[in-house]
């Protein structure tokens, strides 16, 4: 039993070595609309980070910049659709969706400063936003590097 744990152990360790670590920088999303504190509120590094381990991206999201291997920068910007707007949707299109959300994203390779992958994304909202990110990252570049 402890041979099976030291193996499962050294693999992991293995494996984790072979993964590439990830500071993902944090920017302020900035807001498209009229209210100046709703989009201050979200942390897109946080989602894009929470993404990667739900999508199962083989890479490691650490805290030191130092550390990392990639960076991954964002620029973000909501917006609120106002009142009016939003009783128009209801009344015309049956439409609950009333934020839209977009983003750019960029991995930045550190030692030769390249531009690994980059993506632009549309959506309702910032979790969604982040998600696509940490799927097509995964399945467009690195399940093809």
């Amino acid at each position: 039993m402890r041979v099976i744990l030291v193996a499962l152990l050294v693999a992991s360790t293995a494996l984790a070595a072979d993964t590439p670590r990830v500071y993902i920088e944090a920017a302020e999303t900035v807001d498209a609309g009229n209210s100046k504190e709703k989009a201050k509120q979200i942390d897109f590094g946080a989602a894009i980070a929470a993404a990667l381990v739900k999508k199962q991206v083989p890479v490691q999201v650490v805290t030191d910049p130092s550390k990392a291997q990639w960076t991954i920068k964002t620029v973000s910007a909501q917006k609120e659709d106002s009142t009016g707007t939003k009783v128009a949707k209801m009344f015309f299109l049956g439409n609950s969706g009333f934020t839209s959300f977009e983003g750019a994203i960029q991995v930045i390779d550190n030692e030769s400063t390249a531009v690994l992958y980059a993506y632009n994304v549309k959506k309702g909202n910032f979790q969604s936003a982040a998600e696509s990110f940490a799927k097509h990252f995964k399945d467009d570049y690195l399940k093809k590097k």
